[in-house]
């Protein structure tokens, strides 16, 4: 990817640019690209179309939140790693900040929030996921090989929930694919073998695979809380295929299920980040409220943003040199048409537990679920706008 130097932009201008995307885009990753793309090709003319499209096919192809990794491609490809930090921090910082306030809330003044504003939250979250397995389905799923490996990984995964069984299907899903789409033709194929590989370009590949590998080991010897945390949300940030709604499942399994959340507290933040722009990782922030650890509890929500954050980092920056060659192999491109399928299976199981299970307890949930189904999907209310009406019926309908 060559540098665009007829482009002079300064570190400034990338902080302020994400930062005001930041703080005006709503409706999740899909939208996101939208916006990027409206902003850096149409209007600020940073980028041409076909570069764009070369980011936005990487950060497809990576796992890790796709709209955040394009914000920190086009850093990158400006001023290089301060660059990507500073597109990364402008572009979290507004939703870290209102999600990190929420759960503080939350912690200290639950009493004063309505259960019935939180059982909106908890309602929405139902429809948001089943709209984004409809979305998925259509845009991932195109034969039936696909529909049977979404069908199987949501099956086991409902009759047997862990993260061990999640990394498993993701594993298998990816060798159907190699096997199952091998025979499908591409225009661009690589011919070679090997690639030539410069060592410190790909050390941030290298560094992704040794914190996958130690982070384990060392949680195993150490008894630590802060190393549990990193040790979870790097694994989660390393793991999401599919969109950044993948991330439920991964966290409730690895929080949720191990009692350090509760799932009411779990699923209404999830809920609230749906309200808000800017990525839904940042719902980590929110986690690290109540999550245990040995500093205080903001250096505890901004460490578990920052791990599940950092595989993306990494990702990216060690794979941005070599993807042109990477994305000529037949091979890898088939693996991940496998694990797309599987990751649609994923959220299948998600939406049934923890999701339904825990939000459709009496008729009066049942009521606030139909509401923001026909909210959602029969008005052209922004889902942001959607989150706080379905949250004031909830807290209309607990005095009723």
């Amino acid at each position: 990817m060559k540098k665009n130097n007829k482009t002079k932009i300064e570190n400034l201008d990338i902080f302020l640019s994400f930062l005001l995307l930041g703080l005006t885009s709503f409706g999740g990753p899909i939208a996101h690209i939208g916006y990027f793309r409206n902003f850096f090709v149409k209007q600020k003319k940073w980028l041409d179309e076909k570069l764009y499209a070369d980011f936005v096919s990487l950060c497809n192809f990576l796992p890790g939140p796709s709209s955040s990794q394009v914000g920190i491609s086009i850093g990158y490809y400006f001023k290089g790693i301060k660059g990507a930090i500073l597109a990364w921090i402008g572009f979290t910082m507004p939703s870290v900040i209102i999600l990190m306030l929420f759960g503080y809330a939350i912690l200290n003044y639950d009493s004063s929030i309505p259960q019935g504003v939180l059982k909106g939250l908890k309602a929405i979250v139902v429809v948001i996921v089943f709209q984004a397995i409809l979305g998925m389905s259509k845009n991932l799923l195109k034969d039936n090989m696909g529909y049977i490996i979404t069908f199987f990984t949501a099956l086991f995964l409902i009759i047997s929930p862990s993260s061990l069984n999640q990394l498993i299907c993701l594993i298998i899903s990816g060798l159907i694919g190699v096997f199952v789409y091998r025979e499908q033709k591409r225009k661009e194929k690589n011919k070679k073998f090997f690639i030539e590989i410069n060592f410190w370009k790909i050390s941030p590949l290298i560094l992704f695979f040794v914190f996958l590998i130690i982070l384990p080991i060392m949680n195993e010897i150490f008894n630590s809380n802060l190393l549990n945390l990193a040790n979870s949300f790097f694994k989660v940030g390393s793991m999401v295929f599919g969109g950044g709604h993948v991330v439920l499942p991964l966290l409730k399994e690895e929080f949720v299920a191990s009692g350090m959340i509760e799932n009411d507290l779990f699923l209404a933040g999830y809920g609230a980040s749906q309200a808000i722009p800017g990525p839904l990782f940042t719902f980590s922030s929110y986690l690290g409220i109540f999550l245990k650890s040995e500093i205080n509890t903001l250096f505890t929500s901004i460490f578990c943003l920052f791990f599940i954050f950092l595989p993306s980092f990494l990702l990216i920056i060690g794979t941005l040199s070599i993807w042109n060659e990477l994305r000529k192999f037949d091979s890898i491109i088939s693996a991940f048409k496998g694990v797309n399928a599987s990751v649609i299976g994923l959220l299948i199981a998600a939406l049934y537990d923890p999701i339904i299970i825990s939000s459709l307890e009496s008729y009066y949930d049942s009521a606030l679920i139909l509401i923001s189904f026909v909210i959602l999907f029969f008005t052209k209310i922004p889902q942001w706008a959607a989150v706080f009406l379905i949250s004031l019926c909830g807290w209309m309908l607990a005095y009723i």
